[in-house]
């Protein structure tokens, strides 16, 4: 029996089902579509950080977070540091950041009112050491506690007073406005407070682990600092080639190693954008730069492990 033909010529069952399935294909397409689209739609993105959007904070006993640019925090640092190498209590550190605040905000100026340089805005006419040496963040705090050992009863009197006693202002009143900022990160940055410097910032660009142990060593002379992790660093999934372990000075009691830690892990985190520092644990917290946090319970430990970008 031979094929039927209507009058456009041979039925092809083929072409039937091609036109039946063509609808049910477009179908499929237009809903694999709408799943995409609404899976990308209720998918929380993640959030990359700026450069512009990056900040350190310190907390202060009332929970009132003080912020500062990563610049900003590393000058505070620096004062702190140098105020717990001298031996100097933290009111020194107190009173130094508050002044460097409110003269540059915390800020190495190159220019000022008249011939004031610098992150206390010295003047070299008035015999604070040529430019040059008063544009140094480091000569210019360390002349500034000089001067301030100076005065009476530094210790006890309010951080402006002995601000004015130093600087002799014009506007001597405006020094107390930093009062609660400069006590929150001079407790922080002298270890005083646990887990008191966190800093959020954008992806690390690179690192630089010679410069971050010869910077380190040299801000922190009591610690040393290997690369790679150590063998009891069971929880560390980072590579030998990214990490650094810091090691604290023996036979502390258990409040001078608190203290020492955090002093150490506040200089890292305050320092991390400048060396490229990815993540640090110290005393059984962690921090990250992308979260800005410090998490986890603290427990006495020896190291502190740093992870670079």
């Amino acid at each position: 029996m031979g094929r039927r033909h209507n009058q456009y010529g041979v039925r092809h069952p083929g072409a039937l089902t091609a036109w039946i399935m063509l609808p049910i294909a477009v179908f499929v397409v237009i809903v694999l579509l709408g799943v995409i689209l609404l899976s990308r739609l209720l998918t929380p993105k993640q959030y990359v950080r700026s450069a512009d959007d990056a900040y350190c904070a310190a907390i202060s006993s009332d929970g009132t977070r003080h912020t500062l640019s990563p610049e900003q925090a590393g000058n505070a640092a620096l004062i702190a540091n140098l105020a717990v190498n001298r031996g100097l209590p933290d009111h020194a550190a107190t009173v130094a950041i508050a002044t460097a605040m409110q003269e540059s905000r915390l800020t190495n100026l190159d220019h000022g009112d008249l011939d004031s340089l610098g992150l206390f805005q010295q003047r070299p006419s008035q015999g604070w050491g040529t430019a040059e040496q008063v544009s140094d963040p480091a000569y210019a705090t360390n002349i500034f506690y000089d001067h301030l050992m100076q005065v009476p009863n530094w210790q006890t009197i309010p951080v402006e007073d002995a601000a004015q006693e130093v600087q002799r202002s014009g506007y001597p009143d405006l020094y107390a406005n930093w009062d609660s900022m400069a006590h929150a990160w001079a407790s922080a940055l002298t270890g005083e407070v646990s887990a008191g410097v966190t800093c959020a910032l954008e992806p690390a660009n690179g690192s630089d682990a010679n410069g971050l142990i010869t910077a380190a060593t040299a801000a922190l002379p009591n610690i040393s600092i290997t690369k790679g992790t150590t063998n009891d660093d069971k929880h560390s999934n980072a590579t030998t080639d990214s990490t650094l372990t810091v090691t604290l000075p023996a036979g502390l009691s258990d409040t001078d190693q608190q203290r020492v830690c955090w002093q150490t892990a506040s200089w890292l985190v305050a320092h991390a954008r400048e060396y490229g520092i990815d993540s640090a644990t110290a005393n059984g917290m962690s921090w990250n730069r992308t979260d800005g946090t410090w998490t986890g319970k603290e427990t006495m430990q020896g190291t502190i492990i740093v992870t670079l970008g």
